[in-house]
Formats: C-alpha cells, structure tokens, sequence
C-alpha cells in the first residue's frame, strides 16, 4: 500500500507506531499496511464483526485441551489481576484463542470439525513456543499451570514496549476501517484489532519467558507482532505441511 494513497488515519497511525518503534517497525508498519490486500484478512475483519456463533462454531473441545485448562487454571479474572498486579489476564489469553480461531476461519470458512481445532491448537502452541519462528517449530511439551503463573507476572513497562503494541494496535484499526468502513473507535478498537494486539502480547511475553526476563521489551513486541501478522497470511496447509 503507497504511503501517497493511504488514509490520513492510517499514515498518522503508522508515524506514531515509527516514532517509537523506529526503524526496526518498518517491516511491521508494512505487514499490517498490506493485511487488507488479503482475502483471509477481508472475511476475518467481516465476520469479527458478527455474532460469535458465525464464525467461531463450537469451541468447547478446544477449550477442554491441556492449554486451555492449564491457562484457565493458571490466569485470574481481569479484576484480580488488578487487584493483585498481574499483566496477563484470562481475558486476554483467551482473545489470542480467539483470534487464531478467526485465522482459521478466514482461510478455509470452516466452523466446525476435529481437523479444524487440532490447527488452531498446533498454531496457539507454536506462537507461544516460537514467536515469528512459528512456522518452523515443532510444539514440545504443553505448558503447565506453573508455566502460566510466571507467564502473567511478565512487566509491560520497559523500554517504551507496550506504548509500542498499542501504537501498532491503532495502525491495525486504521487499516482494518478501510476494509469494514466501520468508524473507528479510539478506545476499545474492533473485535479483530483488539484480537490480534492481545495475541501478541501474549506471544511478546511468552518470549520474554523464555529469555528468562521479568519484562517484555521493544524487540518482544515487534517479534509477537511479526508472528500473528504472519500468522494471518499463512494458511493452515503451511503449517499442516
């Protein structure tokens, strides 16, 4: 997408995503500029936008995996995280489920079905595993319940990283407008935008795990943003190869 033919949403968004993210956000601010270009993009900003039931089908046994118990059973509600400082909530690691259910939607338009959840699960457990190596990776073992009450005392709060996730948030939203001509809400996003910003701070942190760091930084941002940005242009055959 030429930066002449952008919307003035979209190019003041991405100029506050480079004034913090600087140089190594280019590639980012491209990855999302060129989402629209994609016909899986267009069916997920469309259908994100209706009643759950529409796209998303029923999730339960996805829900009844190791995974998403132990994330159930190792992240608290949005209040007690509040109250008790956590950064990672349910909510928001159940919004990056969501958003990898979406991803498969928006590819095949498939609702229900074994095959359909065994890739979204394989897809959830390589982004946690591998940020943007995902596609390479092979899942080992699933995270436990322990893994998941380190993964929620991860800071969001140094080197400017979640000033930077958000920026990146609002160039999505612009960019997503384009393709629903939905008005753009400055707080709360679209259903997608806010799906895919929460992914990737969950894959952020994640990453930041690994490396044995208390808090995520810039290069965790852009790596988490790299992979669900990826993620959306794959289809699910790459990843069944």
């Amino acid at each position: 997408m030429s930066p002449t033919l952008v919307s003035p949403a979209v190019a003041e968004a991405r100029a506050a995503l480079l004034e913090l993210g600087g140089r190594d956000a280019t590639g980012i601010t491209s990855a999302i500029e060129t989402l629209p270009s994609l016909p899986a993009f267009q069916v997920m900003a469309t259908a994100s936008q209706a009643a759950r039931p529409q796209w998303a089908g029923l999730v339960d046994d996805l829900f009844e995996r190791p995974l998403l118990k132990h994330a159930k059973a190792g992240l608290r509600n949005a209040l007690m995280s509040t109250l008790t400082g956590d950064t990672l909530y349910r909510n928001v690691f159940f919004s990056f489920a969501d958003a990898v259910v979406l991803w498969h939607y928006g590819h095949t338009q498939e609702r229900t079905g074994a095959a359909r959840l065994d890739a979204a699960y394989d897809a959830m457990r390589r982004l946690l595993e591998g940020a943007e190596r995902f596609i390479e990776i092979r899942p080992r073992l699933e995270p436990d319940v322990a893994y998941f009450h380190r993964l929620r005392r991860i800071r969001l709060t140094r080197d400017h990283a979640y000033p930077v996730l958000r920026r990146a948030g609002r160039l999505l939203g612009a960019v997503e407008a384009q393709v629903t001509g939905e008005k753009l809400h400055s707080v709360r996003g679209s259903i997608l935008t806010s799906y895919v910003t929460f992914s990737a701070q969950v894959i952020a942190m994640a990453r930041a795990l690994r490396a044995e760091r208390n808090a995520i930084q810039r290069e965790d941002v852009l790596a988490g943003l790299a992979a669900i940005t990826a993620l959306l242009q794959t289809p699910p055959a790459v990843l069944a190869g």
